[in-house]
């Protein structure tokens, strides 16, 4: 209990715990900030639902109905003191799950209303959070929650259901930050090498990341249909195997136990750019399975961030990999149809294809 009592101390967020009679049970210090009183009697409390008729009802409707309920805005006021809150109300249960408090959290939200002030008064309304930023203040608060949870996993070694519920506090907490990692990633700086690269060397590579190369597992097709004379492409090696690894992975989490990828390398005749007086070709890459493929409404949405059709998925591979293919100079799409798994040969509707264009390291003139 007293480890509980010490997570709520540190909230910044305001905590105030009620019983049926409106009598406070629990109060953190961030109640007592808020309010500028210390320390929160039933006389404060009947004060402060007093002035604020619209939090008094939420509580007993809380208490009544057993439901969570919010309020994503609203005043908050107590004696001279005016505050813009998200308050949130949810009930205490017992054994049998019968309401025998109310749980108040409020959350102040006057930095946020005066940053949103002071970006009006220059005319910029973005206030432009850093991503590092975002990621420091996300990671913080998720330490202190995986510690707590490790520490209450120790306090009950033996209970199954104590076990069972840290668990799941750990797991989301390592989701969350292997979710921040990847935005990070996404939407930070990306510095390029540029070399001259092998782009079925990069293949191989990808392929042998997956587990496919050079010997397929049993039931798994793979065909490399290499043009061999194909021109090196300048850029970064590392980063162009991470795009294509993740695409032979969605490849071979589409086919499953069974059925066949394809790889197909080119010259792209369809594609020229001119610039700085030159026009430079591009080689394509193919990869194409055998799977169940997606909808057309999903396609149109393959490359939108967040979105993903896997059930645990991110929906951030993707965006990745096309902003690293963009940063080479070239294209990343995707199209319905894939690989006829008996032929080997492109199919018209099952499975997909992925198409990605890189320049050549030798551009020739116009």
């Amino acid at each position: 209990m007293n480890l509980w009592r010490d997570i709520i101390d540190n909230l910044t967020d305001a905590i105030l715990v009620l019983s049926p009679q409106m009598d406070p049970q629990v109060a953190n210090p961030a109640v007592e900030t808020m309010l500028g009183v210390s320390p929160i009697s039933p006389a404060i409390v009947t004060d402060l639902l007093r002035q604020n008729e619209w939090l008094g009802r939420m509580v007993r409707s809380c208490l009544e109905s057993g439901q969570d309920l919010g309020d994503p805005e609203s005043s908050l006021c107590f004696g001279a003191r005016e505050l813009s809150v998200r308050a949130e109300v949810s009930p205490l249960p017992d054994e049998e799950g019968r309401p025998t408090g109310a749980i108040v959290l409020l959350h102040d939200l006057s930095h946020e209303k005066g940053a949103e002030a002071s970006a009006a008064t220059t005319g910029d309304l973005n206030l432009r959070l850093s991503p590092a930023g975002l990621a420091h203040e996300v990671k913080n608060p998720l330490t202190g929650i995986r510690g707590a949870a490790e520490l209450l996993a120790g306090m009950f070694p033996s209970d199954e259901r104590a076990q069972q519920y840290c668990g799941v506090i750990l797991d989301g907490v390592s989701r969350i930050a292997s979710l921040v990692e990847q935005v990070l990633t996404v939407s930070g700086p990306l510095r390029l090498a540029e070399d001259h690269v092998n782009i079925h060397q990069v293949l191989h590579q990808s392929l042998r990341m997956a587990g496919l190369f050079p010997d397929p597992p049993p039931g798994v097709s793979l065909i490399q249909d290499f043009d061999p004379s194909l021109p090196a492409v300048i850029g970064d090696e590392a980063a162009l195997v991470r795009a294509f690894l993740n695409l032979v992975k969605n490849a071979a989490e589409a086919i499953g136990s069974s059925g066949t990828i394809r790889l197909h390398t080119r010259i792209e005749t369809e594609f020229r750019m001119a610039a700085e007086g030159r026009r430079h070709q591009f080689l394509g890459v193919e990869i194409s399975d055998s799977g169940a493929g997606v909808s057309e409404e999903q396609l149109s949405q393959l490359f939108t961030p967040f979105f993903t059709t896997k059930p645990a998925g991110t929906g951030l591979g993707l965006v990745l990999c096309q902003r690293i293919i963009a940063l080479h100079g070239g294209r990343l799409w995707a199209q319905r149809g894939g690989v006829d798994r008996a032929k080997g040969n492109l199919a018209s509707k099952d499975g997909m294809t992925f198409k990605a264009i890189l320049p050549i390291s030798q551009p020739s003139k116009r």
